[in-house]
């Protein structure tokens, strides 16, 4: 018999897809039922409100971020050194980036403060202090520069997520290894310390 379908996730995948497109602030109920192919009344089986909607779609896509910068991380085995664990970070977000990318940009282009309910600032308070520990570790042994380590990771990934805008409708997936290693290298020159610091 054929698999019936996962109407919420095809309702997540709608809503993040449309969220994309015209924030969430611009998207209304029923363009997510249309999109997903159901009635209106499906959606609020699933999500009672719009509210409830944007933050299964939030947690949904940080959870996947955060996943995917856990296996980078460990992927390899362990790091030696600080350059090494951004790297590692690197990878996490471009992966991420490149197979979620609705979900990213939701993520990272849009202001989330008008809806999010306190699990979901629970969660963007986890994945931040994940980038933050980096920080202060590479503080910790010179090879990052100093300063507020909220506001270096604010600086780092707004350099990717404009890299992220700026490649726009490929995504990243349509930059060479060789390109997305010189990116790489000039958002880590964003962090590390200078000898001469």
């Amino acid at each position: 018999m054929p698999r019936k379908p996962d109407i919420a996730q095809q309702l997540l995948d709608s809503a993040l897809s449309l969220f994309a497109e015209r924030t969430y602030e611009g998207t209304q109920m029923p363009a997510v039922a249309q999109r997903a192919g159901v009635g209106v009344g499906s959606i609020y089986r699933y999500f009672p409100s719009k509210e409830a909607l944007g933050n299964a779609a939030f947690q949904y896509a940080k959870r996947g971020l955060l996943d995917q910068l856990n296996d980078a991380l460990v992927e390899g085995g362990p790091v030696h050194t600080v350059r090494e664990e951004f790297g590692r970070f690197w990878l996490g977000f471009t992966r991420y980036a490149g197979s979620a990318h609705d979900a990213f940009v939701f993520l990272e282009h849009q202001q989330h403060d008008t809806f999010l309910a306190p699990e979901s600032q629970a969660l963007a308070v986890e994945v931040d202090r994940v980038a933050s520990d980096f920080i202060e570790r590479g503080q910790r042994s010179g090879e990052i520069r100093d300063g507020d380590p909220q506001q270096l990771v604010a600086l780092a990934i707004g350099a990717f997520t404009g890299l992220v805008k700026h490649l726009r409708p490929g995504g990243i997936g349509k930059l060479s290894p060789a390109s997305l290693k010189v990116a790489e290298d000039a958002v880590w020159d964003l962090l590390h310390r200078k000898a001469d610091s």
